[in-house]
């Protein structure tokens, strides 16, 4: 069973169609692009997937459940996480504290427990603890665990932004243009993560992504999309070669 489907999709802004009928299917340890230009939906769809906007028309499935009207505070503990295009970390805290807020959704202590510190709730402390400590070492975060976000660079933020959602323990984890902002050396790294995230989390990826050799790198699949529509699925080099997905590019 797909872990991800969609069933003709679709979400309106007044007259803009902004997603219009979108069908896709996205299977385990898949790692699946989503591509097109500026304005053709991808986020919009990403919103919709992750309930940040309420459907028009359409299912949203999960592992075959359907999560179209699930309220969008569950959707974490569901297992699904998400960064977004611009970064938002508290940047007065340090990296750990940033991603054991991504634990928040796995907090399972009662509150009278959580005031009196039980021992349970000492127990699940250090559980979450070590969680984060095992993304830090995943991410390379070591150096930066104690350091306030607000003095990282742009680069090192948007990796603390990925290991927050990390952090939430997710089945599935949409990533919105994770490449963003970084130079070219920065972007071969966050292909490693990537991949790591896959290969050694077992956590399924959905990333939107408009570097081309990004894509090529990490995807298994790619869906090109326009006008809030699908061009095109399929291999990397099948869809970069297909005339309709380099016309929506270059406005041919």
């Amino acid at each position: 069973m797909s872990l991800l489907q969609t069933h003709r999709l679709a979400r309106s802004f007044g007259g803009i169609r902004a997603v219009r009928d979108v069908s896709l299917t996205v299977e385990p340890g898949e790692i699946f692009t989503i591509i097109g230009p500026n304005g053709a939906g991808k986020t919009t769809l990403f919103n919709l997937i992750s309930r940040v906007y309420d459907a028009d028309a359409g299912q949203v499935l999960l592992d075959g459940q359907d999560i179209t009207r699930v309220p969008p505070h569950r959707v974490a503990a569901l297992g699904v996480a998400r960064t977004f295009q611009n970064i938002e970390l508290f940047e007065r805290s340090t990296v750990l504290d940033n991603l054991l807020v991504g634990r928040h959704c796995r907090a399972r202590a009662a509150p009278l427990s959580e005031l009196f510190f039980t021992r349970a709730n000492r127990r699940a402390e250090v559980a979450h603890r070590d969680k984060v400590e095992q993304i830090i070492e995943l991410l390379d975060l070591q150096a930066h665990r104690d350091t306030t976000v607000g003095a990282l660079a742009y680069g090192v933020r948007k990796v603390v932004e990925i290991g927050r959602a990390l952090a939430a323990e997710p089945r599935l984890v949409l990533l919105d243009e994770p490449s963003s902002g970084l130079n070219a050396e920065e972007t071969e790294d966050m292909s490693f993560w990537i991949r790591d995230i896959r290969d050694d989390l077992g956590i399924t990826v959905v990333l939107i992504e408009h570097d081309m050799r990004l894509v090529d790198l990490v995807s298994d699949r790619v869906l090109a999309m326009d006008r809030g529509a699908v061009l095109a699925v399929g291999a990397p080099a099948q869809i970069m070669a297909d005339a309709r997905v380099v016309d929506a590019y270059l406005g041919g």
